[in-house]
């Protein structure tokens, strides 16, 4: 799971380069892709949680959008929403991976908000963006805990 969790975070540190204008679509949806792949073989392989499955699907939408250079699609938003609503109630699971979790829950509520709510504000999404690059590190950083010796929760 620890390691599952770092992928994911990997994957959201790579899309919120994308949505902050940073790099170009089709360098993230091959990264995306990568990691899409990783989450659904390990949810697939590995026993993994529904919340590990909900972010293979998550990371595979952000991989197509990113492709189509169309990122503010629908369909990604209302997946984003389900993420953050699986993600919220993980937290409450306290799996160990308590505040990686909460701020997995908040970003993808705020994807949901740009890509579905608000879709042609350029500069909430630079913002989404870059907030979204931050809370993949913190997932990292709460996933790989162990092997850094850094204790954020």
């Amino acid at each position: 799971m620890d390691v599952a969790m770092a992928v994911l975070g990997a994957v959201l540190v790579t899309y919120g380069w994308y949505w902050a204008g940073v790099t170009e679509s089709r360098t993230t949806a091959y990264a995306m892709g990568a990691g899409a792949i990783m989450l659904g073989l390990g949810f697939a392989f590995g026993g993994g949680s529904p919340l590990i499955a909900l972010g293979a699907i998550f990371a595979l939408l952000g991989t197509m959008n990113a492709w189509n250079e169309s990122s503010q699609d629908r369909t990604y938003g209302m997946f984003a929403l389900l993420l953050a609503v699986i993600a919220l109630l993980a937290y409450g699971n306290d799996d160990g991976l308590g505040y990686g979790v909460l701020a997995l829950g908040a970003i993808a509520a705020l994807h949901f908000v740009s890509a579905a709510l608000v879709p042609a504000n350029k500069g909430f999404k630079a913002l989404i963006g870059w907030a979204t690059l931050f809370a993949g590190a913190v997932i990292v950083f709460v996933a790989l805990e162990d092997f850094t010796g850094i204790a954020i929760g």
